[in-house]
């Protein structure tokens, strides 16, 4: 992954009264072959054994494991094997971002909302992503598909501290402080992402990220509160006002 340079904040200071707000994995950007396959490689490095994906969604589904570094430490407890978390953190990161000059996994990511759809939002709604990325990885996605421009606001992992990351409301209200208006909807695929929004006053919308069975968790996220749960990303349209 080549750097790129974060953007000055350029909030928007004429957003409209209603703002619809995403996470990214799962939701706008299809992971599986990126970030949840630097969990299973980081787990396969430390401990020789492979990890399956439906392990990865089970941890998804129990919540409080917004952050994938996070994730991967705590399979590797569960596997008997402890390092420490600034080398699990830099083995991921080579896995993810490509280390001596060899592509990295975020290569593989594909984007899901399609971008007629985008702008159809962008005529009636401010658009935002509230998203525990580094804000360097989530810029890098959003140029490589020439979609940066079309949202409002990002409020990514260094605009808050950890302890206030999803399922904390902060992320979410902060986004709307930096975009001026209250009333919101969060779209988002995990227990944390819909617990969030339900603290912050929000709609919430689950969304069934891909290779993920959709049964199942969509019960889980509308018995966290979420009011619609969509099978796809493109079907948010539909349930906005």
């Amino acid at each position: 992954m080549k750097t790129v340079n974060a953007p000055e904040d350029t909030t928007s200071t004429t957003c409209k009264s209603f703002a619809v707000l995403f996470d990214m994995d799962g939701v706008l950007v299809d992971v599986t072959g990126s970030y949840r396959r630097a969990i299973q490689k980081t787990v396969q490095f430390f401990t020789g054994e492979t990890v399956q994906p439906r392990e990865i969604q089970e941890l998804k589904e129990r919540g409080g494991y917004n952050n994938d570094w996070d994730l991967t430490e705590a399979i590797l407890i569960s596997k008997g094997q402890k390092a420490p978390k600034k080398e699990i953190i830099q083995k991921f990161q080579e896995f993810y971002l490509g280390a001596e000059g060899e592509s990295g996994l975020i290569e593989n990511e594909k984007w899901l909302l399609r971008k007629e759809k985008i702008e159809e939002l962008r005529k009636k709604h401010c658009l935002g992503i509230v998203t525990g990325r580094p804000r360097e990885e989530t810029v890098y996605v959003l140029r490589k598909f020439d979609v940066e421009s079309l949202f409002d606001v990002v409020v990514a992992m260094e605009d808050y501290p950890p302890e206030k990351s999803k399922p904390d409301a902060y992320p979410i209200t902060l986004a709307l402080k930096k975009l001026g208006v209250q009333d919101a909807v969060y779209v988002g695929d995990s227990v944390d992402d819909i617990k969030a929004a339900v603290r912050a006053g929000v709609k919430a919308i689950g969304c069934v990220p891909p290779d993920v069975s959709a049964g199942e968790l969509k019960e889980l996220l509308y018995s966290m509160g979420a009011e619609k749960v969509l099978s796809n990303v493109n079907q948010v349209n539909d349930v906005l006002p």
